[in-house]
C-alpha cells in the first residue's frame, strides 16, 4: 500500500507540468526579453549626402558601421550562449535537488511508518489483489 502510495507521488512528481520557477528567488515567470548588459552597440552614422564627396565618405562610414555592428552581433551571440548554458546548468541542478530532497523526505516519512508495521500492520497486503474475506 506505501509504495503504491509513493509511486504516485513520484509520478506526480515528474509528470506534472511546472508553470514558474525561480532563480535565486526573483520569480522568472515574467521575463519579457533578453538584453545583453555586456556587448556595445554602436549607434548608425550619420546620412547627410549632399555631393559626391559627402557619399564616399557616408558610404566609408557605413562600411566601419558595418564592421562595428558585426562586432557587436558576434559578442550578444557568444553573450547569450553563455546565459543560455548558465541559465540551463542552475535549472538541471535545482531540478536534481528538488528532487533529490523530495526523495528523501518520501524515504524518511516510509521509514518512519515501516518502523511501526511489525506492532501494528496487519499481514502484508498486495496492492493489485484485493484482500482475502
Amino acid at each position: 500500500m506505501i509504495r503504491v502510495a509513493v509511486i504516485s507521488i513520484l509520478i506526480a512528481l515528474f509528470v506534472t507540468p511546472v508553470t514558474a520557477g525561480s532563480l535565486d528567488n526573483p520569480q522568472i515567470a515574467d521575463y519579457s526579453l533578453w538584453s545583453s548588459n555586456r556587448c556595445y552597440k554602436p549607434p548608425p552614422p550619420p546620412v547627410n549626402i549632399a555631393d559626391a564627396l559627402s557619399y564616399n565618405l557616408a558610404v566609408d562610414a557605413f562600411n566601419r558601421y558595418f564592421a562595428q555592428m558585426k562586432t557587436f552581433m558576434d559578442c550578444v551571440g557568444s553573450e547569450a550562449n553563455q546565459d543560455y548554458d548558465a541559465i540551463r546548468k542552475a535549472l538541471e541542478t535545482g531540478l536534481v535537488r528538488a528532487r533529490t530532497e523530495a526523495l528523501t523526505d518520501l524515504e524518511q516519512s516510509r521509514s518512519a511508518i515501516e518502523a511501526y508495521r511489525g506492532a501494528y500492520a496487519g499481514p502484508a497486503l498486495n496492492a493489485e489483489a484485493p484482500p482475502p474475506r
